[in-house]
């Protein structure tokens, strides 16, 4: 199939789905179509309609993309939109009950050997429980991104402090927020790079 057929194909699963596959990945189809590897796959649009309908992400998680699988239970997502780059992995059965967890860039992540080995996901019995929020390391953009942290967080810390205390890093900048709400912060906002939970 030429190009023009494979973004008529794109184009039709799009409306048929009601999604908007992210262009860095819409990308990757018109290059590579799909791709299989030892540990995982990459899917072509046929798959990516046919996981959507069977994962049932139309019924519980409309905003999410399957985009591939680490060869068992984990489906690799991103959210439906154009402008869209960063991927998360999902277990099959939390489906519309999480949020993807590890986000990182999709062009990074595959030109850097594309591993579908992931760190598992320590999570506490307690979702309740108050944990410490951790800055990994100094961002480059310092002042930039210090500035989302600070307003996805709700902290109250003076900007010259937090900027100051980037430097320290790996350093914790609170220890206020629930393991839930921590989470989904950092999730929702892509803060991932930067931001981590400690128990």
């Amino acid at each position: 199939m030429d190009q023009k057929g494979f973004e008529e194909q794109i184009t039709a699963a799009e409306k048929k789905l009601g999604i908007v596959i992210p262009a860095i990945y819409k990308r990757f189809l018109l290059e590579h179509n799909q791709m299989e590897f030892d540990d995982g796959i990459l899917y072509d649009i046929s798959q990516i309609a046919e996981r959507f309908q069977t994962l049932e992400f139309d019924r519980y998680a409309p905003d999410y993309i399957p985009i591939g699988n680490d060869n068992g239970d984990y489906e690799l997502v991103m959210k439906s939109g154009s402008s869209i780059t960063r991927f998360g992995i999902l277990e099959q059965g939390s489906i519309g009950t999480c949020k993807p967890d590890h986000l990182q860039n999709f062009a990074q992540w595959f030109a850097n050997g594309h591993s579908f080995q992931f760190e598992a996901v320590k999570e506490p019995a307690d979702w309740s429980a108050k944990v410490k929020v951790i800055l990994k390391k100094c961002p480059e953009n310092k002042a930039q991104t210090m500035m989302r942290i600070r307003k996805a967080l709700g902290l109250d810390t003076p900007a010259s402090e937090l900027l100051r205390s980037a430097e320290k890093a790996p350093v914790i900048l609170t220890d206020s927020l629930t393991y839930a709400v921590a989470r989904a912060v950092i999730a929702e906002s892509a803060l991932a790079e930067w931001l981590d939970i400690q128990f």
